[in-house]
């Protein structure tokens, strides 16, 4: 009996377990009414509001779902606020805090705001956005009074929340998430979602929820946050590369056949990368890993074929260079010396010097080569890059990029000679829809990631070369072939 009470309190433990571990991740799934808007987590349950049934959703672990009538009209977001253990919820001209045990009203705070987009909790404040005027606004909740605040850049802003350490702010006029430094609020990064009519935003842990309201569904975004990039969605692609090319040297003995595989970046990463030739090896090539294989008596000279495949996952990633960076005032490290025509000292240029000639370059430049030129002449580091544009199911086209070197900051991608909607000069960005195929480690372009030396002494010479491209079925095993 005793062994037997033993095991039926682990097996509750472990259902316990599993579905803090279930709630945590968020998997419950919320079956949303006619007229959503907002969404909050109190750190057990969701919330959502329903501005036509003027009621206010709660949805625990299981799903189901409890409403309470408020019977005020135009409810436009709430949010759960942990110090005080009450919701806030926006309507025309008032925020309402409710004790969310009964749905009963506990205070009004009366608010010179017609249009509340959303509302966002933080300590003592709250902060709520105007979807009129894109405003953010800054009530103290101790002493009752609004202070401070800033004006947002969008069009269409129709939610808030807070969430480390920043402000999150959809749009729906580009179904972007943007996020704020509420202190300054200034932009630090955005985040691509998967639609455009988005009427709530809550973010727990990596994970953005937002409320579509076309679909009327609950989506997860999940995003990977850093200092430099924020980076969200996930596309995979198995590719299989054929090139054709030429070796016309004298004599191939003693020769080296060089490789430059796809670069794994911040923006993609690269599996099973693997040559039809045996003979190919991991090698340096130009500096960097890369594969190779030493020609001898039996390889033949003229036309070749070369054969290889990979696996390509990528990422939307959007950089965004802030302040931080700028003041730092390194200089250009010497080894990037091989993409630099031109020397300059960065602490003599003030701190929007590189980013204006950046965004000014792209501005009136209409094709890849003068832009490169221009950059290389404002003695910007530059890198091309061969890339594979993917639309739809069909086989990619293929496009020319560059990557930029920011002083201070590091390298960021240019994937459009004109800057993007979402771009300005401190923002540059690089979609799911492309694979960097190879890279030039010169600032010169490659014609091909085919290289050749004749002995090691010597430096690798690019090989022209026919590239041809297919993207194999989802599911083909790329480590067996």
């Amino acid at each position: 009996m005793r062994k037997l009470i033993v095991q039926i309190f682990i097996l509750l433990l472990l259902i316990i377990s599993l579905s803090i571990h279930s709630q945590e991740e968020g998997d419950v799934d919320i079956q949303l009414t006619e007229n959503p808007y907002g969404l909050s987590y109190d750190g057990t349950n969701f919330w959502f509001a329903d501005s036509k049934r003027r009621a206010i959703i709660r949805v625990d672990p299981s799903g189901r779902q409890e409403a309470f009538n408020l019977g005020i009209p135009f409810i436009a977001g709430l949010n759960f606020d942990p110090r005080e253990g009450k919701l806030f919820v926006a309507s025309k001209r008032v925020i309402l805090k409710v004790e969310p045990n009964t749905g009963g009203v506990t205070e009004r705070i009366q608010v010179p705001i017609d249009k509340i987009g959303g509302i966002a909790n933080f300590q003592n404040y709250l902060y709520i956005l105007d979807s009129d005027t894109g405003k953010v606004s800054v009530y103290d909740k101790g002493t009752q009074s609004f202070f401070g605040g800033f004006l947002t850049d969008r069009s269409e802003p129709k939610d808030i929340c807070f969430a480390r350490d920043s402000l999150w702010i959809t749009d729906s006029s580009d179904g972007n998430v943007y996020r704020y430094d509420p202190t300054s609020g200034k932009i630090t990064g955005s985040i691509r979602s998967p639609s455009k009519d988005i009427r709530g935003i809550a973010i727990l842990g990596s994970r953005i929820y937002v409320v579509d309201r076309t679909t009327r569904e609950v989506k997860k975004i999940s995003f990977v946050e850093t200092d430099r990039f924020l980076a969200s969605g996930e596309a995979t692609y198995l590719i299989n590369v054929k090139i054709k090319y030429s070796l016309d040297e004298t004599t191939l003995i003693g020769g080296v056949l060089g490789l430059l595989p796809p670069p794994t970046t911040e923006h993609q990463r690269i599996r099973n990368l693997k040559t039809k030739d045996p003979k190919f090896k991991g090698d340096m090539v130009m500096g960097v890993r890369a594969l190779s294989k030493k020609l001898g008596i039996d390889d033949p000279k003229g036309p070749q074929t070369l054969e290889y495949h990979f696996e390509a996952r990528t990422t939307n990633v959007r950089y965004y260079v802030l302040d931080d960076f700028l003041k730092k005032k390194e200089e250009i490290p010497t080894d990037l010396a091989a993409f630099t025509k031109n020397r300059v000292s960065v602490k003599e240029k003030a701190g929007n010097f590189f980013l204006d000639k950046i965004f000014d370059a792209r501005l009136f430049r209409s094709d890849w080569d003068s832009l490169k030129k221009s950059l290389l002449d404002s003695g910007l580091p530059v890198r091309p890059v061969r890339s594979l544009v993917f639309s739809g199911s069909s086989n990619p086209s293929f496009r020319d990029t560059l990557d930029i070197y920011i002083p201070s900051f590091g390298w960021v991608p240019l994937a459009s000679v004109k800057p993007e909607k979402i771009e300005s000069s401190r923002a540059y960005q690089k979609g799911e829809d492309m694979v960097d195929l190879y890279r030039s480690e010169v600032w010169a372009a490659l014609p091909s990631p085919i290289l050749f030396k004749a002995k090691d002494s010597e430096i690798w010479k690019p090989i022209p070369a026919e590239i041809e491209v297919t993207l194999l079925p989802k599911g083909t095993d790329l480590s067996s072939n």
